[in-house]
C-alpha cells in the first residue's frame, strides 16, 4: 500500500502514527512541491480532492480521509483495537476523535490558513479555485481553540487517555493538534497541566516519531 504523504501537513502524520501503532508498513510517497508550501501539480491533477494523504491499495483504488483511512486499516490488522475494545469504548472515542479534529484541528487551520501570507488564494484546501484568506478568522480560531485545551484538560483530569484508559486514535489527533498548535505559536496553556502529562505521554511513543 502506498500512503502519499506530505511531511509538513498534520493529517499525513496522523496516519503514519496510527500505522506504526498497528505495525503495518506502508510505502510513504511524499507529494508535497519542494520547497514550497503546496502540493505538486502532478498529485493535484491526479487526485480530484486535492488534498493528502490519500491511500493508494494493492489493486489500485485510492482511499481519502484520514479517519476512512484508519478504519480501513483497522479493519484488515483488528490489533491493537485503537477504535475501542466494546461498544461503549468506540462511542466514547468516536466522540472524543471528533472533537479533536472539528474543535481543535479545524481552529489550528483556519488560523495559519488565515494567517499565513503563504496562503493567499488558497485559506481553504482542496480547492481548485482562489479562496482568499480572512485574518478576523485567525483571530476567531485563536479563541476556538483556547476553548477546546479547557475542555481537554477537563477530560483528562479523570482520564489517562483522551478515550478513557487505553491509547486509541483520538490521542493521535489530539497529539497532531496540540503539536499543530504548538507550531504555530499556540502551545499548550500553562493551565492546563493535564494536557502537559498526557502530551508528554504521547510524544514519548515511538508512533510520535513516524
Amino acid at each position: 500500500m502506498k500512503l502519499y504523504n506530505w511531511n509538513v501537513a498534520p493529517n499525513p502524520r496522523r496516519v503514519r502514527m496510527f500505522a506504526h501503532e498497528k505495525g503495518i508498513e506502508l510505502d510513504v510517497v511524499d507529494v508535497g512541491e519542494p520547497g514550497q508550501p503546496r502540493l505538486a501539480d502532478n498529485y493535484l491533477d491526479a487526485n480530484p480532492h486535492r488534498i493528502v494523504p490519500s491511500l493508494e491499495l494493492d489493486d489500485g483504488t485510492v482511499i481519502g480521509e484520514v479517519p476512512v483511512i484508519c478504519r480501513y486499516l483497522e479493519a484488515i490488522h483488528p490489533a491493537p483495537p485503537l477504535f475501542g475494545r466494546t461498544p461503549i469504548e468506540q462511542a466514547e472515542i468516536g466522540m472524543w476523535e471528533r472533537k479533536c479534529e472539528l474543535e481543535g484541528m479545524a481552529p489550528c487551520a483556519e488560523i495559519l490558513r488565515n494567517k499565513v501570507k503563504a496562503f493567499d488564494g488558497r485559506a481553504l484546501p482542496g480547492y481548485a479555485i482562489p479562496i482568499e484568506r480572512i485574518e478576523a478568522l485567525a483571530d476567531r480560531g485563536k479563541l476556538r481553540l483556547g476553548v477546546f485545551y479547557e475542555k481537554l484538560d477537563a477530560r483528562l483530569s479523570d482520564a489517562e487517555y483522551i478515550g478513557g484508559d487505553a491509547f486509541s486514535v483520538a490521542d493521535i489527533t489530539g497529539f497532531v493538534t496540540v503539536e499543530m498548535a504548538t507550531q504555530g505559536r499556540n502551545g499548550i496553556p500553562e493551565a492546563c497541566s493535564n494536557v502537559s502529562r498526557w502530551h508528554a505521554a504521547i510524544a514519548a511513543r515511538e508512533s510520535a516519531k513516524a
